[in-house]
């Protein structure tokens, strides 16, 4: 008498279903919000922008009080101030070792990074609506209580160019995060070396007009002022590719190469 046995096939392995890209940026979000960092930073541009705002109010000429000159002043303090959130949410990972653990829950480092690019991006976004906000209560307040101008009018070239200028500058300090994967040195190279190029470029006459393509500075005049013509738009995209698109490239390479401890 023989005895068969029935072989069982083998268990197949099913992967687990990828994190969604929404839950990533949401993430990647609140690391920029909810550390001590950040909260600070914003703490600071938040009170940067009310003196602006009241310099505006109690110093100003009465038609200066209007809701695109106190839109304005209010959005000072996060073109200069909110990039470099940008760089610490790209080096908070490597700085603070909490990269095992989020590129052991999400492996492909690019993805996260996308993650992180697109949450700073939607956090200038949220925080021009705030200046824009902010703008129209204080005009009220002006309007009310200190015989200010009152205008509504908005030169939406002007804030559409605002705008742009402060997603450009958030992924700016974002992508020399990346690239250096140092807090400080990260910090110290986003403000250091455009103004270095920018110095270089008065003080040497061939280098004049080389910059007008080559700094972002420079181009960020016009899309400030909502003069944009076809040389800026052109002078504005290759300052653009060198000044964020270079460093971002670096930084995308070094991040999917670099060993996670």
């Amino acid at each position: 008498m023989t005895a068969t046995t029935a072989t069982r096939p083998a268990p197949t392995r099913v992967a687990p279903p990828a994190v969604p890209f929404t839950r990533l940026a949401r993430g990647e979000l609140r690391k920029q919000v909810d550390t001590r960092a950040g909260l600070w930073l914003l703490a600071v541009i938040v009170l940067v922008n009310a003196g602006l705002i009241a310099l505006v109010l109690f110093t100003g000429e009465p038609e200066q009080r209007t809701w695109q000159e106190l839109t304005m002043a209010s959005s000072i303090a996060q073109l200069l101030l909110l990039p470099l959130i940008g760089i610490m949410a790209a080096t908070g990972e490597w700085s603070q070792r909490t990269a095992l653990t989020t590129f052991t829950l999400e492996p492909r480092r690019t993805r996260v990074n996308a993650a992180k690019m697109v949450s700073a991006l939607v956090l200038g976004l949220a925080v021009m609506a705030a200046a824009l906000l902010a703008g129209a209560l204080f005009n009220v307040v002006g309007m009310v209580a200190l015989d200010g101008d009152g205008s509504w009018a908005m030169d939406w070239s002007v804030l559409g160019g605002m705008l742009l200028a402060l997603l450009l500058l958030v992924a700016q300090g974002l992508a020399f995060g990346l690239a250096l994967l140092s807090t400080p040195v990260a910090i110290v190279a986003y403000l250091a070396l455009p103004t270095v190029w920018s110095l270089l470029s008065m003080l040497v006459d061939g280098l004049q007009k080389p910059a007008e393509w080559l700094s972002l500075d420079f181009a960020m005049g016009a899309l400030m002022e909502g003069q944009m013509t076809a040389t800026a738009w052109g002078q504005l995209a290759t300052s653009s590719a060198i000044w964020i698109g270079v460093p971002l490239a670096v930084g995308l390479w070094r991040t999917a190469r670099r060993d996670v401890s």
